[in-house]
């Protein structure tokens, strides 16, 4: 392994970066991707979590530990029954209704305290903060501590310069089509559908703090690569007057077949079986199907998700939450699965993503469209078929389907904001089969799909690699703390083979 380490002579101190993500799968998963890098550079990492998210996460940062990577938990106790949540609800995935969600986010913010009191007694001293976007109240610790705080951002650059143009045109019908102001090539969107996070009714004090908070940034640290969103971080960066590190895709962090196993939580399916499974399948000819980790599918979407890969005879591997598992769709499943054994595999819970997404044998991605997923699958080398549920997946599947010309929408025009379990209707198995079978067969259209996604997945591995751009973007943001903390840049020593 070829890593940069951290000179400790002289005067130079060893910088401690601490890491604070928000407590929801898509979050937290590219920021201990991210404490990955910094400690293959010879930083030393401290990821601020709480008990139930710690357990998610500490397979993979105990074996990142032996093999000497610096990475530790500051863990504490979340308070869930003091805003009126169940103890034990810690991770956004366990809130059970969207009214609860005004509640975590007051839970989180009661962390500033306890934070605090740790950064000024541990040691070493803290070099920096790197905070998530949306936990705003991390300013205040990094102002009485003194140290540079980083905005950390989960999702696409596309995304964030194109919600930010778009609040700058209010139609009196929020589902008006409308052009979006000042991008860097003509770009039309539903006005509900480009939305900020935050951007909407009940949520104003949190969406100006977490404004704020971008504003009195000392940079932006974002999951992305230059070759992909170059237009679009070189953009963003002249509006906030802000610098900004791409240092994705974080995933790529995980090279080893045991650290993508364990990478975001205990999978519910023995992994060895999951592997022979696709052992035995042709090269890209197995389409995975997952829909991330917060939005739930009504029972009849599941139905019509199931019979369009059934209709479509498409070989898959589909992953199904916990929560989505009610009565009638356990029973449904067991007659689907014995009816598609030959063909499909079903994941009740949590899977391996990265993993199966690397197989040889997969050859597409039917996606939510959440960035986390866009890109491993891009870094796959992989061509999606999407399906936006929420928030910034609308534009992402934009920037897939339009822009990068990788993906094939389920439905065009998808007409719903928010996709619950009470929203019926917006998906037939019709749209599904069809979807799945231009992306996993599509003739001259869709090899051309493919090879644009494999030349995509090859540009971002080379972007991680020595001297790609997200590689030296890390080395930039490590040399500017230092540089902030020491006055020096000379911190590298030459590479180690």
């Amino acid at each position: 392994m070829t890593v940069d380490r951290i000179a400790m002579s002289g005067s130079i101190k060893k910088p401690h970066f601490v890491l604070v993500p928000l407590f929801a799968q898509g979050h937290m998963i590219p920021m201990i991707d991210l404490a990955r890098l910094l400690a293959l550079r010879g930083v030393l990492v401290t990821v601020v979590t709480t008990p139930a998210n710690t357990a998610r996460f500490k397979a993979i940062v105990d074996r990142a530990n032996v093999a000497g990577l610096l990475i530790r938990f500051a863990e504490f106790r979340f308070p869930s029954t003091e805003v009126g949540l169940p103890e034990g609800c810690e991770n956004a995935d366990l809130i059970s209704s969207l009214d609860q969600l005004t509640n975590f986010f007051d839970a989180l913010s009661m962390l500033r305290e306890p934070l605090l009191r740790y950064l000024r007694e541990v040691k070493p001293d803290p070099s920096c903060l790197v905070s998530d976007s949306c936990m705003p109240w991390t300013v205040h610790v990094a102002r009485e501590l003194g140290v540079p705080r980083f905005v950390f951002h989960g999702p696409s650059c596309f995304f964030l310069l194109a919600s930010r143009n778009a609040s700058r045109v209010k139609p009196a019908d929020p589902f008006e089509t409308i052009i979006v102001p000042d991008f860097p090539h003509e770009l039309e969107v539903v006005k509900a559908q480009a939305l900020r996070f935050f951007e909407f009714p009940g949520w104003k004090k949190l969406f100006d703090e977490v404004a704020e908070a971008e504003e009195t940034a000392d940079g932006l640290v974002i999951n992305t690569f230059k070759e992909l969103e170059a237009v679009y971080l070189e953009s963003y960066s002249k509006a906030l007057d802000k610098k900004i590190w791409a240092v994705g895709p974080v995933c790529l962090a995980n090279k080893d077949a045991s650290d993508k196993l364990l990478r975001g939580n205990k999978t519910s399916v023995d992994d060895k079986y999951i592997l022979s499974w696709l052992d035995a399948r042709n090269p890209n000819s197995v389409i995975y199907v997952s829909f991330g980790t917060i939005a739930r599918n009504s029972f009849s979407h599941l139905l019509e998700v199931g019979l369009g890969l059934e209709a479509a005879n498409q070989a898959f591997i589909w992953v199904i939450k916990e929560a989505e598992l009610t009565p009638p769709v356990q029973t449904w499943l067991e007659e689907f699965e014995e009816r598609t054994r030959a063909m499909g595999l079903i994941v009740r819970g949590w899977a391996p993503q990265v993993l199966i997404l690397s197989h040889p044998s997969v050859g597409g991605f039917m996606t939510h469209s959440g960035w986390n997923s866009t890109l491993e699958a891009v870094a796959a080398g992989l061509p999606m078929v999407t399906w936006p549920h929420l928030s910034d997946q609308f534009l992402n599947e934009k920037f897939v389907v339009e822009v990068l010309r990788t993906g094939v929408a389920v439905k065009p025009r998808m007409p719903a904001v928010y996709i619950t379990q009470e929203c019926e209707g917006l998906i037939t198995r019709e749209h599904v089969e069809a979807a799945v079978r231009k992306v996993m067969k599509g003739g001259e259209e869709g090899e051309e799909r493919r090879k644009r996604a494999k030349e995509l997945g090859e540009k971002a591995k080379r972007a991680m690699e020595e001297g790609g751009s997200s590689n030296e973007s890390l080395t930039l943001i490590i040399q500017h703390v230092l540089e902030l903390a020491n006055n020096t840049t000379d911190y590298l020593l030459p590479l180690e083979k």
